[in-house]
């Protein structure tokens, strides 16, 4: 049965699916599904994968009937990469999902957001299939070869990794990559300040293999709940999962680790991070759009138990060069965790923020201001440069006034080159938090992750905002936007059906 999520936001919400294959159907029927058949997993999927990832609009694509594997064992890409699907995944009306409407979800949820805890049931459809001892065999799921040059089949790239704190007990879910070892081993590319690397340390720090399950068929809101990087250290993302549902998540208890797993999952594995099995991982096509060498070494993870439903789903989302997948549907929830946290600094005016899906949503935040005192927009960029939300990898704060689109890095441009006097509005922070897949830091120095900062102040200035030569803009948004609502069937037309007429 489908479940009701309840929030004090405009519009009401649609009732949530209940796991991937109701979402499926409901993508289906906005027609933004594709099924492709007897596409290799060797170099089709990843190229398919990377070219939906570069064209707008792309369809979430299922792969079957996947030469060399068992008819039924599918691979899916793709998933929210438009804004219809991403309303799907939230429960809000597809037809209504504008840039406004998703972010104003996003903005309204974090103001007042509770988390709810997972319920454990006694069964659930991921148990159609346990495969125990020597019935473990990783071979027969069609993890892709993703980019040409990977070391290896990366059976991770949209995983849940689960594992908890043998401190507190507080339940971790991130999203690493898994590299495919061997018939029941798999890698686990993550190291602190991750909070899944800080846990696996404490283990290793203690001599004991780390207790773990890895998601790798899961549906999208679990996999946005594993990307998000607000919850702090101890507050689970299951729990966030269940927050933004309005309900909590069903899971069962793990066979061999007791760990929670998602009841309505396609495919899990269960096991440990071993403290004394190394192996090579990598290389890999990293999110920046280049190869990484990988990891001379990498501890190794056994798994015990897989845990799938029939005709499972592998769920994909390969990184590379951005835009991809989770650059889409990140933008809107990271422009709202810094929106809302430069909001809670004290910086008032705040009328937009974005994180451009070409930035990979690390690497470049736009901030509009309607500026109230001198300093307001230095202030705005230097918090939006380091708060939680923006602090790991950026490169490039822009701050505008209020009148230009941040979404459009044309209007972002546009006010960089005719507002922003380089001699006067340019800035460089040093010292910053980075990560060793930085390709702007000497390879020899990449260990240290720190970088630099650009801060670029691309407003009029305050102190003449108000001369009458300051500037009058000619593209107001207003203007833009009526223009849009009467005549923007034009920009549809296909084949001039329709006939240009003015009352």
């Amino acid at each position: 049965m489908a479940i009701q999520a309840r929030h004090e936001l405009a519009g009401a919400r649609k009732p949530l699916w209940r796991d991937l294959r109701e979402w499926l159907l409901l993508v289906d029927a906005i027609g933004e599904l594709k099924t492709v058949r007897r596409a290799s997993s060797e170099a089709d999927i990843g190229a398919i994968a990377e070219m939906l990832d570069h064209a707008e609009e792309s369809p979430c694509v299922v792969f079957d009937d996947i030469p060399g594997f068992e008819p039924g064992y599918r691979v899916m890409v793709n998933g929210m990469g438009t804004r219809r699907r991403q309303a799907i995944t939230l429960g809000l009306d597809p037809e209504e999902a504008t840039h406004e409407r998703l972010l104003e979800f996003w903005r309204g949820l974090l103001r007042g957001f509770t988390p709810i805890p997972p319920i454990t049931v006694g069964k659930g459809a991921i148990q159609e299939n346990v495969l125990r001892g020597e019935e473990v065999n990783l071979a027969r799921f069609p993890a892709p070869i993703w980019h040409p040059l990977d070391g290896g089949r990366f059976i991770g790239t949209a995983s849940i990794n689960i594992m908890r704190d043998p401190d507190s007990g507080a339940i971790n879910a991130g999203t690493y990559r898994n590299q495919v070892f061997d018939r029941n081993s798999i890698g686990i590319r993550v190291v602190p300040p991750h909070h899944g690397g800080i846990i696996k340390a404490k283990y290793l720090q203690r001599g004991e293999p780390c207790p773990i399950v890895t998601v790798v068929g899961a549906d999208p809101l679990l996999f946005m709940a594993s990307c998000v990087e607000g919850p702090g250290f101890g507050q689970s993302e299951l729990d966030w999962a269940g927050g933004v549902r309005g309900q909590p998540l069903e899971v069962i208890e793990g066979e061999v680790t007791g760990l929670p797993i998602p009841a309505h999952a396609e495919i899990a594995l269960e096991g440990f991070v071993t403290t004394d099995e190394w192996h090579k991982e990598g290389p890999y096509g990293e999110w920046t759009g280049y190869y990484q060498d990988g990891y001379a070494r990498d501890q190794v993870v056994r798994v015990h138990r897989v845990y799938h439903r029939n005709n499972p789903v592998l769920l994909g989302c390969p990184q590379g060069k951005p835009p991809h997948e989770d650059n889409r549907f990140l933008a809107y929830l990271r422009a709202g965790m810094i929106w809302d946290q430069l909001e809670k600094a004290g910086v008032p005016g705040v009328r937009g923020v974005w994180s451009p899906p070409e930035g990979a949503n690390r690497l470049m935040t736009v901030v509009a201001i309607e500026q109230q005192y001198p300093g307001h927009a230095r202030q705005a960029a230097l918090i939006a440069s380091e708060c939680a939300a923006a602090v790991d990898t950026g490169r490039m704060v822009v701050v505008v006034d209020h009148h230009v689109d941040v979404t459009n890095l044309q209007d972002v441009v546009w006010a960089i080159l005719t507002r922003c006097d380089p001699a006067r509005d340019v800035e460089i922070i040093t010292r910053t938090r980075s990560v060793r897949t930085d390709m702007a830091i000497d390879p020899d120095k990449r260990e240290l992750k720190m970088n630099s900062r650009l801060i670029v102040d691309a407003t009029t200035p305050f102190e003449w905002k108000d001369h009458p030569l300051a500037g009058e803009i000619i593209a107001t948004p207003e203007r833009a936007r009526a223009t849009r609502e009467r005549w923007g069937w034009i920009l549809g037309q296909a084949r001039g059906s329709r006939v240009a007429e003015s009352d």
